[in-house]
């Protein structure tokens, strides 16, 4: 299986991610336009999450959904997760242009399911400072944003 392969049916997927790894040869923009698709469908929001492979706390918040099985529940219900690379691979500066800069990384972006800009959120402000991320935090954060259904 391609790691390009197009991924059409977001929901077929345990954790209703559309991309759901890094990877530096998809394009953005077709991604947000089938996430776009699949949240209208489905009323979610779509949550772009921006990082790498390279990134630390990328792989602590992956980590902390897998052990977080209530946080990952509320993200699978009411967003459509679309993972962007960051990267000296490819930066995709051209698409993350229409959006306010980045604070670090991972960095999250809450869009309508119209593709419409909602919210930057610095992860900062959703850590412990250690090595994860607060749970009351996070799912606070989740819930702020997530549709009214």
């Amino acid at each position: 299986e391609s790691p390009t392969q197009e991924v059409h049916q977001a929901s077929e997927l345990p954790n209703s991610a559309l991309v759901d790894f890094y990877d530096p040869a998809r394009n953005p923009a077709d991604d947000l336009a089938q996430a776009i698709v699949v949240a209208q469908k489905e009323n979610k929001r779509i949550m772009l999450e921006l990082g790498g492979d390279w990134c630390i706390w990328c792989k602590y918040m992956d980590e902390f959904y897998k052990t977080h099985a209530d946080i990952l529940q509320a993200r699978v219900e009411n967003y459509v997760l679309v993972k962007i690379n960051v990267s000296g691979d490819n930066a995709n500066e051209k698409f993350l242009s229409q959006f306010p800069e980045a604070a670090g990384y991972p960095h999250i972006y809450i869009l309508a399911s119209d593709g419409t800009f909602l919210h930057s959120q610095n992860t900062a402000d959703l850590e412990d400072g250690a090595d994860s991320y607060v749970p009351e935090v996070f799912m606070a954060f989740l819930q702020e944003w997530a549709p009214v259904k």
